[in-house]
């Protein structure tokens, strides 16, 4: 009786390993946008720690830059609220929001190997990329999280637009990484350049996810579609600033951004998911039955990491731990 009273619990009721994992990275996410906005509005003395000593935002030449960091943690805040209500009708909304950590992990590693640069390593996208990882291992599909993943579902009109997109966003990273790498000023010092390519490969990314349709990727399609938008309209707002795309280019992303998600509603109406939604989350797609039970010691495991990800945050607001830290004669 209280096996089947667990299967038909809601996925969130029933692993609140997984639902305190979503709120930390809720949290993040919401905490360093917070503290963007309130250097925005200049209130730089009610931030803790290192980040009072920071007045982003307030400057014209790092706003394209900010804003693009801001950006990053979209996919995260978007996929992560998905699961608060259907989780296992969201897998593609939780691996999405891993997403963007990648492209800054994938940034990383290439900067460092080309030009020995470490400076995109930054707590803010490493705490919540973390905290989204363990929200992964915990999610309440365990091993079905991938089933929905098949050739057959692939998309060909939304895998071309992506394949279309990919060659000016690989050329835009690599281009931002080289930079990262040899040029000196503030924005390499603080990993500008960096996030600039992270967000081309975070771009790609979530496209390619939805183009592969798993459960959920509706949502992966409108946050792919929308993030060029979003670049191109600060393009648009901040034309002079470090970063901005051109007047062409920016319109070209605004227009990608808005075709990838008229593409993808086309094929919600002439092709719809093979998984109907039956208004439930007892599995994932029909037949499935529920998802198996997450093992006691992952789950323990995650808590662990989750308290870990916490201590790093607390040593950063604190001062204990070196951020986002300007140059000497920077702002």
């Amino acid at each position: 009786m209280m096996h089947l009273r667990r299967e038909t619990m809601h996925p969130l009721r029933a692993s609140p390993e997984f639902a305190l994992a979503v709120l930390i990275t809720l949290g993040l996410a919401g905490l360093y946008g917070l503290m963007v906005g309130l250097m925005a509005l200049r209130l730089e003395p009610l931030l803790p720690g290192k980040f009072a000593q920071m007045a982003h935002f307030t400057l014209a030449h790092h706003r394209t830059h900010d804003l693009t960091f801001g950006f990053l943690f979209v996919p995260a805040v978007v996929g992560m609220l998905a699961q608060l209500r259907r989780p296992l009708k969201n897998v593609a909304a939780q691996l999405m929001a891993l997403i963007p950590s990648l492209g800054l992990l994938l940034t990383l590693m290439l900067a460092f190997v080309l030009t020995n640069n470490t400076n995109v390593l930054q707590p803010p996208w490493v705490t919540v990329g973390v905290a989204a990882l363990i929200a992964i291992v915990l999610h309440p599909a365990g091993r079905d999280l991938l089933r929905s993943f098949s050739v057959a579902r692939i998309d060909r009109g939304m895998l071309t637009l992506v394949i279309i997109a990919a060659v000016p966003l690989l050329v835009f990273a690599s281009i931002n990484i080289g930079l990262q790498g040899t040029v000196t000023d503030d924005h390499a010092a603080m990993g500008h350049y960096g996030f600039m390519a992270a967000f081309a490969f975070a771009v790609i990314g979530i496209a390619l996810l939805a183009s592969l349709r798993p459960e959920g990727w509706r949502l992966a399609a409108w946050t792919a579609g929308l993030l060029p938008g979003l670049l191109g309209l600060a393009s648009l707002a901040f034309p002079n600033a470090t970063s901005s795309l051109g007047l062409v280019w920016a319109l070209t992303a605004i227009a990608w951004g808005a075709g990838f998600v008229a593409a993808a509603e086309l094929t919600l109406m002439t092709d719809p998911t093979p998984y109907a939604d039956t208004g439930d989350d007892a599995g994932v797609g029909p037949g499935h039955g529920s998802p198996p039970i997450t093992p006691r010691w992952v789950k323990v495991s995650g808590i662990i990491a989750l308290a870990l990800v916490l201590l790093v945050v607390t040593m950063m607001l604190t001062g204990g731990v070196g951020g986002h830290k300007p140059p000497s004669g920077g702002h």
